[in-house]
């Protein structure tokens, strides 16, 4: 079914009972043979009746989003997988997406702390050869200057 067709169509008007209407809509998307229309443009968000369902949603949409996001910044391939023989309920999809988010965050964090602690480590270790440079020069300058002392008879015993 594409956006932009010529096909004939028809508007018809579906009256179903409340308690199955999700599952209508869900089997119906799943065909792809309907557009739905908006019968109520003048109501606000807040005042539709499934408001709450809508949020729940466009939120866990939002963690799909961070989700690609970070896929995309880790400089990986996402891979459709196939379809699962029993669908996850809204409220196991929406857990299991709580439950990721805050796993990648606290990923996220980790791995901040690992780049801070590697950079201060490396930045330690610079100072420490350039120090130790120094000292090793100065070593030699002050054996150099007692051998001079030595051979020159101006040590005292």
């Amino acid at each position: 079914m594409e956006l932009f067709r010529s096909e004939e169509m028809q508007l018809v008007q579906l009256i179903v009972p409340a308690e199955a209407a999700h599952d209508t809509v869900e089997v119906l998307g799943e065909l792809g043979l309907m557009q739905f229309k908006d019968l109520n443009p003048d109501k606000s968000t807040f005042q539709r009746t499934y408001a709450n369902q809508v949020k729940r949603t466009d939120e866990m949409l939002r963690k799909l989003r961070y989700f690609a996001e970070q896929i995309t910044k880790a400089g990986l391939i996402a891979v459709a997988r196939p379809a699962l023989e029993q669908a996850y309920q809204l409220d196991e999809l929406e857990a299991k997406l709580d439950e990721m988010e805050t796993e990648l965050r606290q990923i996220n964090v980790n791995t901040e702390k690992l780049r801070r602690s590697h950079s201060e480590l490396v930045e330690l270790q610079l100072v420490l050869e350039k120090a130790g440079g120094f000292f090793d020069e100065a070593r030699a300058d002050a054996n150099a200057h007692q051998d001079d002392r030595v051979v020159n008879g101006e040590v005292g015993a």
